[in-house]
Parts: C-alpha cells; sequence; structure tokens
C-alpha cells in the first residue's frame, strides 16, 4: 500500500489548526490547575498505522483515554499520558496523588476532563477551520500497555484504518516539562474529506 504523504500545505495547516487547538487548552488547564501552563506541539505527522506501535510503545503501562469522532470525520481520538505524567497532573488539580496505586474514580474523572480539553480543544479547531462537522463523544478511559491500548482502539473501528495523524504534545508546569501523545485514528474517506477541505484552502 502506497504511504499517503501530506503536501506542505496540509502539513502547515493541520499543524496551524494543533496550534490554534494548543492555545485553547492552555487556557482551559490553566485555569483547571489554577497555574501558568504551557503547551507547545513539537511534532506532528501523517504516518502509516504499523508504524504506530514502535512510536508509542512504552516499558511501562500508559493511561490512554479515548473519544470518539463522529459527523464529517469519523474515528477515534487517543490521548497517551504515562503514569507519572497523568498522576503529575492530577495532583495539580485534586492536590493529591498516589503514585505507587492505580486510579480511583476521582482520578479517573480528573483524567477524562483533561481528554476533554487536550482531545475537544483540537477537533474542535480542527472542525471550526476546515468548515467541516467533527463531533466527539463522552470519553472512556483504559490504563494499559500502550501497544494493548491501541489494539483495542482499533478493535472499536472497521479494518480499513491505514493512516494515523500523530501530535506530540509537551506541558511546562512550574517549570517542569511533561509531554503526551494525541493520535487520531480515521478511515480513508474521513481522512480525504479532511484533505479536501484544506485543499479547498488554497
Amino acid at each position: 500500500m502506497d504511504r499517503k504523504i501530506l503536501t506542505e500545505f496540509q502539513n502547515d495547516a493541520l499543524r496551524e489548526v494543533g496550534n490554534i487547538g494548543i492555545g485553547h487548552a492552555t487556557t482551559s488547564l490553566s485555569k483547571m490547575v489554577n497555574k501558568k501552563v504551557s503547551i507547545s506541539l513539537p511534532e506532528m505527522k501523517l504516518l502509516p498505522l504499523i508504524e504506530v506501535p514502535a512510536l508509542v510503545r512504552n516499558e511501562a503501562p500508559v493511561v490512554g483515554v479515548i473519544l470518539q469522532l463522529t459527523g464529517d470525520a469519523k474515528g477515534y481520538l487517543l490521548l497517551m499520558l504515562s503514569k507519572s505524567t497523568a498522576k503529575m497532573l492530577i495532583k495539580l488539580i485534586i492536590g493529591e496523588s498516589d503514585e505507587t496505586k492505580g486510579f480511583d474514580e476521582m482520578e479517573v474523572s480528573v483524567l477524562l476532563e483533561l481528554a476533554n480539553i487536550m482531545g475537544g480543544t483540537y477537533i474542535s479547531a480542527l472542525s471550526n477551520f476546515l468548515s467541516i462537522s467533527i463531533g466527539i463523544s463522552t470519553p472512556s478511559q483504559a490504563y494499559d500497555m500502550s501497544d494493548a491500548i491501541i489494539d483495542q482502539v482499533l478493535g472499536l473501528m472497521s479494518p480499513d484504518v491505514n493512516d494515523v495523524l500523530f501530535l506530540k504534545t509537551e506541558f511546562i508546569i512550574n517549570e517542569e516539562k511533561i509531554d503526551g501523545k494525541i493520535l487520531i485514528f480515521t478511515d480513508p474517506d474521513s481522512l480525504k474529506n479532511m484533505l479536501d477541505a484544506i485543499n479547498k484552502m488554497v
């Protein structure tokens, strides 16, 4: 199967959308943690599905929050955070979090809200920027090895996912840098809808 390559214009447009979404997320997250938050998007690329597991592999379990996409772009958005990053963000928001334990009901609720902010702002920016309709569902959370979480997302979709949009995000809170990953899984028709909308902007 041929690898899909973004044109320079398409890449720039998707990065611009990312920066818009991250700008909104920064404001919302700053309010949640009551501290100054900086978020950047150092890496964004479209890559074949087969390359995704190696890119996100982690030797320890990770937190994955899954949001379903509906409308003109169907698929799933996956936010992945290391356990230490997730626990740090939770601690900033609710004041405490035991890194030696799993995630209790309150902590899961915080993670789902964080995913709503991070994923929701990007999808909202994408929808507005491209003038296409994309909705998101209530998020669901998983704590497992990264490969298992990706398999879970693929199990929810039809088998024709060829390419994945990968966004690496970096947060700076209290001068500490932490990172997360956003992956957008869509079928070929949905990806075509998004790229066609970008091409119409030329």
